[in-house]
Parts: C-alpha cells; sequence; structure tokens
C-alpha cells in the first residue's frame, strides 16, 4: 500500500459510491428485462443500459467536479481544467451481459496526474463492490480484503480472459494455460476483485483493453497488496493500453512475467 494519499480521495469516492448505484439500478432493470444488443464498427457489443448508465455518470461527475476530466467507453473524453480524470466503463462484459450471464462489472476509475488512485468494480447484481483509494486499502461488500499472498505458481489459481483476446500472444496465454493448480476463465474485470479478496492468484488478459478497462482496477488490486502490470511490467496509467497482468505477490507476478518473456 502506497503511503501518498490525496486528501480529497474520501470526497471523491462520495461521488463514486452513488456511481455504482446508478449502474446496479439500471443494470438490474435491463438484465431482468427483455434486452435489445447492437454492434459497434468494431464488432463489440452495445446495449442502452451501457448508453443511460454512462449518461446518468457522466451528468453526477460533472456537476460533483466540473473541473474534473472524464474519459468513457461510450461518449469518449472530455478536458478538464485539474489534474484528475475520471475513467469509465458503464458495463464491462456487455458481451456477456447481453447474453444473459453474471459475469460482468461497472467500472469507475479515478487518475491524478493519469495515475490511476480510486477504482470500484462494482456487481450490478449481486449489488457489492471492490472499493480502493490510494493508501486507504481494498473493501469488499463493506469488509477490508486482502490478496493471498500466493507466491508458488504451481499452486496459483489462474484467472484467463477470453481466449479470442490472446490472438496477438497465443504464446503467452498457451504459457499460463498450463501452469498453476487450478485455472478459470473469461472472468472479466470481477475476477481481478477476486484476487484482491484472496480467491484468484493471477489475472491475466489479452491484448484488446483500453484505459477504461484497466484504470479502476489498478488501485483495488494494489491496495490490496497485489501487483499489476502490463505484460512487459511496466507501471499502468490513464494512456495504456493492451494487454495486462496481475498477482497476489510481488514475486508471483516476477515468476509470472518471465514465463510470459520466454514464451513471447
Amino acid at each position: 500500500m502506497t503511503e501518498r494519499r490525496t486528501p480529497d480521495l474520501d470526497r471523491f469516492m462520495q461521488t463514486a459510491l452513488p456511481l455504482a448505484e446508478t449502474s446496479r439500478q439500471i443494470a438490474t432493470r435491463a438484465w431482468l428485462g427483455d434486452m435489445s444488443i447492437s454492434y459497434k464498427a468494431d464488432g463489440s457489443a452495445l446495449t442502452a443500459a451501457d448508453l443511460q448508465i454512462e449518461s446518468r455518470w457522466r451528468e453526477a461527475t460533472r456537476h460533483n467536479h466540473p473541473d474534473h476530466g472524464i474519459l468513457g467507453e461510450e461518449y469518449g473524453a472530455e478536458t478538464g481544467q485539474s489534474a484528475f480524470t475520471w475513467v469509465l466503463d458503464p458495463i464491462d462484459g456487455t458481451r456477456q451481459f447481453a447474453a444473459g450471464l453474471l459475469n460482468h462489472a461497472a467500472l469507475i476509475g479515478l487518475c491524478r496526474d493519469g495515475v490511476p488512485v480510486l477504482g470500484v468494480i462494482a456487481l450490478p447484481l449481486a449489488g457489492v463492490a471492490c472499493v480502493a483509494a490510494e493508501g486507504c486499502g481494498t473493501r469488499f461488500a463493506g469488509r477490508s480484503v486482502r490478496c493471498s499472498g500466493q507466491q508458488d505458481l504451481s499452486r496459483a489459481v489462474i484467472s484467463l480472459a477470453n481466449p479470442d483476446s490472446f490472438a496477438p500472444d497465443a504464446a503467452g496465454y498457451s504459457a499460463l494455460r498450463r501452469a498453476g493448480r487450478q485455472r478459470v476463465f473469461d472472468g472479466g474485470s470481477a475476477a481481478y476483485g477476486a484476487l484482491a479478496r484472496g480467491c484468484v492468484d493471477i489475472c491475466l488478459n489479452g491484448d484488446d483493453l483500453d484505459p477504461f478497462d484497466i484504470c479502476a482496477l489498478c488501485p483495488v488490486v494494489q491496495e490490496a497488496g497485489g501487483t499489476i502490470t502490463d505484460w512487459q511490467g511496466r507501471p499502468l496509467s490513464l494512456t495504456s493500453r493492451g494487454a495486462i497482468v496481475a498477482s497476489a505477490s510481488r514475486a508471483l507476478h516476477t515468476c509470472v512475467l518471465e514465463r510470459l518473456t520466454a514464451a513471447a
């Protein structure tokens, strides 16, 4: 856990938590109803709930912090006048959401000078969230949680993202597909919350991520004692895109990065 802390983070969290509740209400109503799905130019799924949630989020964020920037998956970037930028993904895992599956989340991140300092991984249908802010630790369903601290790759529980996302990095995927004690698949951003809770030891995602998929995850993992970087071990930020990996301990992370490098 970092020693640096921004005093205003408590106030910013008071903005983030109602956003999570907004996503719960809208996503639950949509998931239980008759959803219509469309597709973006890149082939990714889109529902009316994605647009409605992000629109409500932006309205609330502008009202509470008019000088902050906003970067969202559905409506793009709004430049702010301060060091802070909200990074929003109203339904991370729309593909699963629209298919009537449960492994989707709402992601709310806040970056200071491009560095993620606050993150919420909300599970709308369960009505719970992993929340973290710099220097404050990580909480799940209102209680403090920590990563497992696992250091042995052979004993690790590994979450591997959608296999299709690893097309440019199939060797790295295969290197971990054969590793660990147990593997689970296509868990999405919820898997990073599970890592922060000590249920999963490694999360691996392929090359299809954007900042709004990444930023909220970073404080949740780091404040729980885990490590999260790109596949080259570089820190993640507002400009990060592509493949990422998170581990329950620094020693385990070093082992994973070595395996990914060897497979490249």
